[in-house]
């Protein structure tokens, strides 16, 4: 005569148990993993587009430098006209492009709102992008903040939101020292540690 065999009830409830917790150690892991992917990957593609259309605009005017160009010094033209755009946010209303709250940093010190120097803008990937110059800041050099993903969050520097300027000669070039990047609400340092120091793996 063949004996059946089956769980008792104990013993569900304890592989169920198991299972819970297991799950409660992995999951937030494994989203959070796929979130740092996405969103260096959203970065790396708005750094592309900005790449491509200084390549683009240094081509077409004949110039052999971002500097040279008629968009060097009229950076909403070059947003507006070579990248596509779905919002406009004037100075005063950049928390309608960008993040509606305060930016924190990596190290969970509270930040504060970001503000524009200039008009900011929602690109067609919903990223948001501010770009500006300021004399003395970063030798002149148009300076770039992008948020991967707008109003979204985690809305903290070097998760979301990075800095980073572009140089005379249309190359992009980081801002701060990526030690900075840990302790800067808008991303100041981080774009060298993900790009240079880990090869846009954003595993820091």
């Amino acid at each position: 005569m063949n004996k059946k065999f089956a769980f008792t009830l104990s013993e569900v409830l304890v592989t169920m148990s198991i299972i819970g917790v297991i799950s409660a150690l992995t999951v937030p892991t494994l989203v959070n993993s796929y979130q740092r992917k996405a969103q260096a990957l959203q970065l790396r593609k708005t750094v592309s587009d900005i790449e491509n259309a200084v390549d683009m605009l240094i081509t077409e005017e004949g110039k052999t430098k971002f500097s040279a160009t008629s968009y060097y010094n009229n950076l909403d033209g070059f947003i507006t006209n070579r990248l596509k755009t779905i919002k406009t946010c004037t100075k005063d209303k950049t928390n309608e492009c960008f993040a509606n709250e305060n930016y924190n940093t990596i190290n969970g010190e509270a930040g504060s709102a970001f503000t524009c120097e200039g008009n900011s803008y929602v690109l067609a990937n919903s990223a948001a992008i501010c770009m500006y110059k300021k004399v003395g800041l970063y030798n002149g050099n148009p300076v770039v903040v992008v948020d991967t993903n707008g109003q979204e969050g985690p809305n903290i520097g070097g998760r979301d939101i990075f800095t980073f300027t572009i140089l005379p000669n249309g190359e992009i070039y980081g801002t701060g020292h990526e030690s900075d990047c840990s302790r800067d609400p808008f991303g100041d340092g981080c774009y060298d540690l993900l790009v240079t120091e880990n090869n846009w793996k954003m595993n820091y």
